[in-house]
């Protein structure tokens, strides 16, 4: 598996879910996207939710990797947008009967689309809330490790991309 980047400005998550929204099947990849971003969850996790695992407004499942209990409340939009979106499903029903590799191409395209510089694809949602969040919260590595579920802190900021972006910026910076 190749790795992917977060989205590292703020600035671009509108621009993607313009793109994304504008696609064939927008609502659904829209409501992946935004999932994504406000869960941090993997895309194996959320590939495999079903309807009853989010109707409530509580993501309630079990971590397919660590076998771990999830519960995750969702803010109001994501659950509007949750809501709209299952009103004539069924329970039992999948809520994106979609690969992980129509999930990768839906968002590479958004990005490709936009002009992101980064490598995005499934993984970018999960790195893109965490990287996002460990910045907004102070830098604490130890939340970011538990949204994440690490054991350690290096493994942690290389995976949210910390160490590429501040080197990327010290060395623009840095004139000799």
């Amino acid at each position: 598996m190749e790795f992917v980047d977060p989205i590292y400005d703020k600035k671009d998550l509108p621009r993607m879910r313009r793109a994304i929204k504008q696609q064939v099947n927008g609502e659904r990849n829209l409501l992946l996207f935004e999932l994504g971003l406000n869960t941090a969850l993997r895309p194996s996790d959320l590939l495999s939710m079903k309807v009853k695992d989010v109707k409530s407004g509580i993501v309630r499942m079990r971590a397919s990797k660590t076998k771990k209990a999830l519960e995750i409340r969702l803010n109001d939009h994501v659950f509007m947008l949750v809501k709209a979106y299952i009103h004539e499903m069924e329970d039992d029903d999948l809520l994106f009967p979609i690969n992980r590799t129509t999930a990768y191409r839906f968002l590479k395209k958004a990005a490709k689309d936009i002009g992101l510089e980064e490598n995005i694809g499934a993984h970018s949602l999960r790195k893109t809330k965490a990287y996002h969040l460990y910045v907004d919260s102070g830098y604490d590595i130890g939340l970011i490790m538990n949204l994440l579920q690490h054991d350690k802190a290096g493994s942690t900021l290389h995976y949210i991309g910390w160490s590429k972006e501040v080197l990327g910026e010290k060395l623009k910076e840095h004139i000799i």
